[in-house]
């Protein structure tokens, strides 16, 4: 049993998502994160027609320019409307390429934040940043982040023991198949009951060529080997790790 945790249905074309619906393992999974409130609709129109899709709602740091409180209220109605199908409210964070100052960037954050503690849904952190600048941040609001996810990780050891220490947890991506010291570093010392996977498909790139979120399966693989585990069991955990986050049924 694979669960994508992270990725982009919602961007890919027609073609592959037929062709995901119609070769998937019949035991597999996906949350499907949105970045914008266009990319929300579409994600939720996918969770609705395939059982196997969860949506989760964000808004990207790269779209902050885009930020109203009457976009927020548009999300909210959503929220209220389709309980079953939302899984979380992301991708939201801050990202130093993003283009607009950290303290809008700060603004925008803790609007989805508050939209996630009313309606009790986890979040999915984006969190591209020179300094951990979100921390203080999440601490203002959580006195645990059991129901938090650091998406794409790719932070030191160090980095790690902060979210861990906090209670949180880590998904890594398909940046683990670039053999990156540091992050294969934090896949090895993160703890098998706090680590969920992803691919962040199509954005994550294998060589020069988009993924799909079907490859999720190198991702398991390759996690696998560098924790010395089967595939099964690393599978296993991971998939009661996202229920317990998430709250699948």
């Amino acid at each position: 049993m694979l669960i994508d945790t992270h990725c982009h249905i919602n961007s890919l074309s027609k073609t592959d998502i037929d062709d995901l619906s119609a070769h998937r393992a019949s035991d597999s999974f996906f949350i499907d994160s949105s970045i914008d409130y266009k990319s929300t609709l579409q994600s939720l129109e996918l969770s609705r027609k395939y059982p196997f899709i969860y949506s989760a709602v964000g808004f990207h740091p790269f779209c902050v320019k885009e930020f109203t409180l009457e976009v927020l209220a548009q999300y909210e109605k959503l929220l209220a409307q389709n309980p079953g199908r939302i899984a979380a409210i992301g991708e939201i964070g801050l990202d130093y390429k993003a283009g607009e100052e950290l303290s809008r960037q700060q603004d925008v954050l803790k609007e989805f934040i508050g939209l996630a503690q009313r309606y009790d849904k986890p979040l999915i952190i984006h969190n591209r940043f020179q300094t951990p600048a979100i921390l203080p941040i999440l601490d203002s609001f959580f006195p645990s982040y059991e129901r938090i996810v650091f998406h794409c990780f790719s932070y030191s050891t160090s980095f790690l023991g902060e979210i861990l220490t906090r209670g949180g947890y880590a998904s890594f991506s398909l940046n683990i198949l670039r053999k990156n010291k540091d992050i294969l570093a934090s896949l090895k010392a993160c703890p098998l009951e706090r680590l969920l996977l992803e691919t962040d498909s199509p954005y994550m790139k294998i060589g020069d060529k988009p993924s799909v979120p079907s490859d999720i399966s190198q991702v398991y693989s390759s996690a696998a080997a560098v924790k010395g585990l089967q595939i099964e069991e690393l599978s296993v955990q991971v998939f009661l790790n996202a229920k317990k986050v998430f709250r699948l049924p």
